[in-house]
């Protein structure tokens, strides 16, 4: 700052600080109201545009559907939206651990910021598995907070013997 003691006047900041892409796991299944999905979608595009930065969509239930890439920077919320709606959604029951073997199957998305966003439906297998570092969930924009609360802890107490610190990637 050229006059440090005076905050009125504005600094200049150079920021180079690493932006990664994110990729968005979003819950698809029977228990997902479609006002679920489009809150989530909504909530996902001002964040992304926010950011500036792209965003990987997949949507999932027991099975994935095929990652789509929205590009957020120079787009509208709306071009967004048509982009996203005309991405494939899947239905049925719920089934994280396909989203952890693809994560872990390659080297660059285990790097990636992920996020699943999920009402938390979904008992862990009772055996250990691989659990990917830099997976984090959130619940859906409009469920109703003491049922996704109470789902999200028996996620958690069940997730334990995968991951001891998975309440710490939960992000709410």
């Amino acid at each position: 700052r050229r006059h440090p003691d005076d905050f009125n006047l504005p600094g200049r900041s150079n920021m180079t600080a690493y932006k990664p892409d994110i990729h968005v796991y979003v819950d698809t299944s029977g228990s997902i109201s479609e006002d679920d999905y489009a809150g989530t979608v909504k909530a996902l595009i001002a964040i992304t545009r926010k950011l500036n930065v792209n965003l990987y969509f997949t949507s999932f239930s027991h099975v994935m559907s095929e990652t789509t890439l929205i590009n957020a920077r120079g787009r509208t919320a709306a071009q967004m939206w048509n982009q996203i709606k005309n991405t494939p959604k899947v239905t049925g029951a719920t089934d994280y651990r396909q989203i952890w073997n693809y994560i872990l199957a390659d080297k660059r998305r285990q790097q990636e910021f992920s996020l699943i966003i999920t009402d938390f439906e979904w008992t862990p297998p009772s055996s250990r598995v691989r659990h990917p570092k830099n997976l984090y969930y959130a619940p859906c924009t409009s469920m109703t907070y003491a049922y996704t609360r109470q789902c999200a802890e028996f996620f958690a107490k069940r997730m334990m013997h995968i991951d001891s610190s998975i309440r710490r990637r939960m992000l709410f």
